[in-house]
Parts: structure tokens; sequence; C-alpha cells
């Protein structure tokens, strides 16, 4: 699969990250995330313009490492099958929501905006400025629109569904 037809995920990811990043350096000696810090790492579901980056990722991996990942989905089905020794094995790959979770993000609910972060990460901060705030439902709407374009670009049979545990999308390639 060539980068092309990845190319607006691969955007969108670059400008969360370049975000997070800006939030790192603003926030730096006060964010308790880092290395080995999987609190919340959970197995989840995501979209198939992520799963086949994932997949497309995965493949790279040395063959010892994908045979023991697999055999974790097996044993382990509903834990991350990439979290091994408290480090995810495609960080670089991972999904939006791994790339935002614990950074403080808005949300809309019962009409209100709602702030919400990681306590564990940022203890001790009350506020946060406007433009250190990532939009949850902006993110979610520019991530649906660009797997939509994904989806239009791609055939495949059996159509894909809406959402793809990420135990099935790292064999999407294979």
């Amino acid at each position: 699969m060539s980068n092309d037809i990845l190319e607006n995920y691969i955007r969108l990811v670059q400008r969360v990250d370049s975000h997070t990043r800006r939030v790192d350096a603003a926030f730096s000696g006060r964010m308790a995330c880092k290395k080995g810090c999987d609190a919340c790492c959970r197995y989840l579901s995501i979209f198939p313009v992520e799963a086949f980056a994932m997949a497309r990722a995965f493949l790279n991996l040395d063959q010892d490492r994908r045979e023991r990942i697999n055999a974790r989905i097996k044993e382990a089905p509903e834990v991350c099958p990439l979290l091994v020794d408290h480090e995810c094995v495609l960080y670089h790959a991972r999904p939006l929501i791994c790339r935002t979770h614990g950074y403080p993000v808005t949300f809309e609910s019962d009409g209100a905006l709602q702030v919400d972060f990681c306590p564990l990460n940022f203890k001790g901060v009350q506020h946060f400025d406007q433009e250190i705030l990532i939009s949850l439902d902006q993110l979610n709407q520019v991530l649906f629109a660009v797997n939509a374009r994904f989806l239009d670009q791609i055939d495949t049979e059996p159509l894909l569904p809406d959402r793809i545990p990420i135990g099935d999308a790292l064999f999407l390639l294979a």
C-alpha cells in the first residue's frame, strides 16, 4: 500500500503530534506520562484508515515480534496486544485515540463544553489555555472525513466494518 492512499491520515497524525509536542513543551517537567506509563492503555477498536496504517507498521516488525503479538492476542484478547513490558510495540504507528489520551481535551456533553485530562499526567493543573486544548468533537469529525475518503479509494470485499478491533487490524494486510 502506498503512502498516497494514507496521505490525509498521515497529515492528520502529523498535526496531532505537532500539537501534543507543543503541550509537552508548555508543561515540561510537570507531566507524569512517559515511557512505562500504561494506565490508559486499553483494547480498542479503530477506524479502517488507522487499521491499515497500523497493519502496514505491523508488517515491518520482525517475524518473532509479530508471532509474540499474535500469541498475546490469543492468550488475552481483552488486552491491547501491542503493550509489551509496559511499552507500545507500535508507538510510532499508534492510533489517534492513543496519541491524544491523557492530554487536555474538550468535548460536548449534554449541551455543555467539558474539559478532561489524565489527572495522573497533569497533577496540580486546574486550568488550560484554549490553545492547549484538543477538541475531540472536531478531531473525530476530521478523522471520520479522512476515513471516508480512504474508504472511497480502496476496494475491499467484503466491506470493512466501521470500527476494527486492534487485534484484527494488525492482520489486514497479511
